[in-house]
């Protein structure tokens, strides 16, 4: 089987654009921001696929599961995985060993980044995609490609190379290489989401938005069902303008733009937390934490806690034992006028 070069041709932005959307998940978790330059996808022979660029490395494999299956292999050099670790670990060492440990943590990173890469996708076409990946192991060739694709280095891969930077760190290297099954089913999607023409318009401006949007909001396989058999020529989709109803407001309740029935909202459930403290610790000494580990915290002894409702803080008071629980007397109403407690 090999790839069809003049279809391939209009999902290779579209693969280029979702590697670059996949690698602002690191941004996040590194806390900085992440900058990505990418080019189309070129399909050569997985004997032939170069990935000198990014060699020493570590890579995972991804398998792609819902409506878009397939795989995918992503290849990062060595070099900028041992700086994304010492970011992560908040260490100055040169010296960063690919431990079980390590390994662990770099996984959990690139597991965010194979979700996103898979949502990109799924969004593009409107679709179901999810994507799982294997743990990192050591990049020994082409050979680790093919055995993931299924075991021939003959067969087709669709490879996608990234320069990337995290804020002025790092200036880092890797490659994305997709079997000849995602390219196809990629394919499938795209001829299915309303045809050559206005598909390309919506992968052009994804392209330079720097991001895919869904080229039809109504999942594929619906229209693929509604579609005649044998018909290979796709419709021009005629979209309307649509139309909702007015909302009216209720009389003025002292609540401006709010509805006039409030018993609704005064029914909804809310998350009230107690914090008596919180610090920040580096990611060594995180890892460092065993039973008996004694914590300090921001908090003096005596001191009133936070009483915080969805994450905003609205009072403070003082610790109580009521039977034998605790509870908190308040004794500060914070921001009362703009929480509207009086």
């Amino acid at each position: 089987m090999s790839l069809d070069r003049s279809k391939f041709d209009k999902i290779s932005q579209l693969l280029a654009d979702s590697v670059n959307t996949a690698l602002d998940a690191l941004s996040p978790i590194l806390g900085a921001e992440i900058t990505a330059q990418t080019q189309p996808a070129a399909v050569h022979t997985i004997k032939d696929t170069d990935y000198s660029a990014v060699t020493p490395a570590l890579y995972f494999n991804i398998v792609f599961v819902g409506d878009i299956s397939g795989k995918a292999v992503a290849v990062f050099r060595e070099i900028d995985l041992a700086v994304i670790l010492r970011l992560l670990m908040d260490s100055d060492s040169d010296e960063i060993e690919f431990d079980e440990m390590s390994l662990g943590m770099i996984k959990e990173i690139m597991s965010q980044v194979s979700a996103k890469l898979s949502g990109s996708v799924g969004e593009f076409f409107g679709v179901d995609a999810n994507a799982s990946i294997s743990a990192l192991m050591q990049f020994e060739g082409n050979n680790v490609v093919a055995n993931a694709f299924g075991g021939k280095e003959l067969n087709e891969c669709a490879t996608v190379n990234v320069k990337y930077e995290v804020g002025t760190i790092l200036k880092g290297k890797a490659a994305f290489s997709f079997d000849e099954m995602l390219v196809s089913n990629l394919t499938k999607y795209y001829e299915m989401a309303g045809g050559n023409d206005e598909a390309q318009q919506q992968m052009t401006a994804s392209s330079n938005m720097q991001s895919a949007a869904p080229v039809n909001k109504q999942n594929v396989r619906q229209q693929s069902q509604q579609r005649p058999a044998g018909n290979t020529n796709s419709p021009a989709l005629n979209i309307s303008p649509s139309s909702f109803p007015r909302f009216d407001t209720g009389a003025d309740d002292g609540m401006s733009g709010m509805p006039g029935n409030m018993d609704l909202l005064m029914e909804v459930p809310m998350n009230v937390c107690i914090e008596i403290g919180k610090t920040k610790k580096k990611m060594k000494e995180i890892m460092n934490f065993s039973q008996g580990t004694i914590i300090p915290i921001d908090k003096q002894a005596g001191a009133p806690v936070d009483i915080t409702v969805n994450g905003q803080l609205i009072a403070r008071g003082d610790v109580i034992v009521i039977d034998d629980n605790f509870g908190v007397r308040i004794t500060e109403l914070v921001g009362s006028a703009k929480n509207g407690m009086g």
